[in-house]
C-alpha cells in the first residue's frame, strides 16, 4: 500500500469515525515478521475501553470489506495510543494542551537538547512549554525530533 494510498484511507476513515465519536489519531500499514497489519489509534475525550476498541474494529472490518482498499492478507488492530507515542500533529497537541511533554532537540539550545515543561502554547511553527522554573520556552517546530507526553512515577 503506498503512501497515497494510506492517506486516500485515513481520510475515509477519520470522518466516518468522527460521526461515530471517536478521532483517528493514527494509521499506519506495516510489514512485520512475516505478516501484513493495519493499526489504526482511536481517541476520545472520555478516554478508549475495549469496548470502543471492539465496536471500532467490527465497524472497520465491515467497512474495509466494502471499499476493499487492500490487495494484500492483513490483520487489523484498533487501539489506543500509548503514552511513549510520539507527538507529531498539531491536533496531537491540541489534545495534550497543559499537559507534561518532554522536547527533544535535534542540536542543543541554550546548551541543552532535552527540555520538559507543560504544552501552553502551540501551532504549526512552533511550541511553548512552561518549565518547573516558571520560564516560558518558545521552539520552532522545525528544530524538535521529537515530543512525547512525560511520565512520572
Amino acid at each position: 500500500m503506498t503512501n497515497e494510498m494510506l492517506e486516500d484511507l485515513r481520510l475515509i476513515l477519520e470522518k466516518e469515525l468522527e460521526e461515530k465519536g471517536y478521532e483517528l489519531i493514527d494509521l499506519e500499514f506495516v510489514h512485520e515478521d512475516g505478516d501484513f497489519y493495519l493499526r489504526l489509534f482511536i481517541w476520545n475525550e472520555e478516554g478508549i475501553t475495549i469496548d470502543d476498541t471492539e465496536i471500532v474494529a467490527r465497524y472497520l472490518s465491515e467497512r474495509l470489506d466494502e471499499i476493499d482498499p487492500i490487495d494484500k492478507q492483513y490483520y487489523l488492530e484498533v487501539s489506543s495510543p500509548d503514552l511513549n507515542r510520539p507527538l507529531k500533529t498539531t491536533d496531537d497537541l491540541r489534545r495534550n494542551m497543559h499537559n507534561e511533554v518532554v522536547v527533544k532537540l535535534y542540536k542543543k539550545i541554550d546548551g541543552s537538547k532535552e527540555y520538559d515543561g507543560f504544552i501552553v502554547d502551540y501551532s504549526d511553527d512552533y511550541l511553548t512549554i512552561l518549565m518547573e522554573n516558571d520560564e516560558e520556552k518558545k521552539f520552532d517546530r522545525k528544530d524538535i525530533s521529537l515530543i512525547r507526553q512525560l511520565v512520572r512515577f
